[in-house]
Parts: structure tokens; sequence; C-alpha cells
């Protein structure tokens, strides 16, 4: 739908918001992967919580940082579904 709207307006900032990135993938790859594909259609992703709210900027500091904590995200998602696995809910 953001790129509907980028390819009607491509003027315009279309920001495409992810209340915090552990909500935008499964893992690290897959939340890389959306990120650069977003802003490869001219989209701007935003993540106003987690460990790194705020506009994605995917070069630079930016895109190390993002990947570091794509890479926690994925850790603390797989912890979780162990947890609720072996029954201790989490």
């Amino acid at each position: 739908m953001a790129r509907e709207v980028k390819a009607h307006a491509p003027h315009c900032r279309v920001l495409f918001t992810v209340y915090e990135m552990k909500r935008l993938g499964r893992d690290a790859a897959e939340l890389t992967a959306l990120a650069d594909r977003l802003t490869a259609h001219g989209l701007v992703l935003e993540m106003p919580a987690g460990p790194l709210p705020g506009i994605y900027g995917p070069s630079g500091p930016g895109r190390m940082l993002f990947g570091f904590f794509a890479a926690m995200a994925e850790t603390e998602r797989e912890s979780i579904r162990e947890a609720t696995s072996a029954g201790c809910g989490h």
C-alpha cells in the first residue's frame, strides 16, 4: 500500500511506520531485506519504539546498528519461542 501511495505522489515523503523492529520480520536477514526493499522503493522506515527508535538510515553507522539490533531481535524472538514451546510462557 505504501508503494502505491509513493507511486501516486512521488514527490512526497512516505513513511512506513512499524512500532518496533521486531514487529517487521522474523529474523535478522528478513528485517534487513525488508528495510532495504522499502528504501529501494523510496519509502522511509520509521520505528517509534524499541532499541533503535526513529528513522532508519540505510548507510554508514545506521546500517550497522540496524543489523546489530536486528540480530538481537532475532535472538529475543528465538528465546520467547523456545520458552513457549517448553511451556514456560514468556
